[in-house]
């Protein structure tokens, strides 16, 4: 069994949605890939990307976010991927086989 949840791209994005679907996976980390990710995310204002991490860190869960290039990004959404990556709950890679092999450590 996968120890993570993956959204797909035709999932509507909902942060508890989300979250529920990862528990009742039985995973206890999720991964998501720019392509399955609304615009509304990378824009910081909108507090998508905010209420996501929020209800991750509730449950004490993981996630690995795959993102080719975060400088196309707004240079808050780069100072997001630089802080997270400086923990160990959420991170950014630009490589899924990366994001996988984080996840999959733990």
């Amino acid at each position: 069994m996968r120890r993570y949840f993956e959204v797909e791209a035709t999932e509507q994005f909902d942060p508890t949605t989300i979250v529920s679907s990862c528990i009742e996976s039985g995973a206890n980390s999720l991964l998501l890939d720019e392509i399955a990710l609304p615009t509304d995310f990378f824009d910081l204002s909108s507090g998508l990307a905010g209420e996501l991490l929020h209800r991750l860190s509730i449950y004490r869960m993981r996630m690995a976010v795959v993102v080719a290039d975060p400088s196309k990004y707004s240079s808050h959404f780069q100072a997001l991927v630089r802080e997270a990556n400086s923990g160990q709950e959420f991170r950014f890679f630009t490589t899924r086989q990366e994001a996988i092999q984080w996840l999959e450590s733990e």
